[in-house]
């Protein structure tokens, strides 16, 4: 895994679905990311999404998680 960070990988997949789901009219993508990894949540809100809420215990009794979103502008 070490050998792929830090090459714009992640980022590309993740530009490349946002594309899918603007193209396919998709209105909000959410997800949750570890507030403690740094890196994914910096790409994350590069890319536009925003903090919404925190998930208590998400991950384990002692570790939430942000819950985040990215709205697109849908015209009918």
């Amino acid at each position: 895994r070490e050998n792929y960070r830090r090459k714009g990988y992640g980022e590309a997949l993740l530009k490349a679905a946002i594309e899918k789901c603007r193209s396919r009219r998709i209105q909000r993508i959410c997800l949750h990311v570890d507030p403690l990894r740094r890196p994914a949540l910096c790409l994350y809100q590069k890319l536009g999404f925003q903090v919404d809420s925190i998930v208590e215990s998400y991950y384990s009794a002692d570790r939430d998680a942000y819950r985040m979103y990215l709205d697109f502008d849908v015209k009918k």
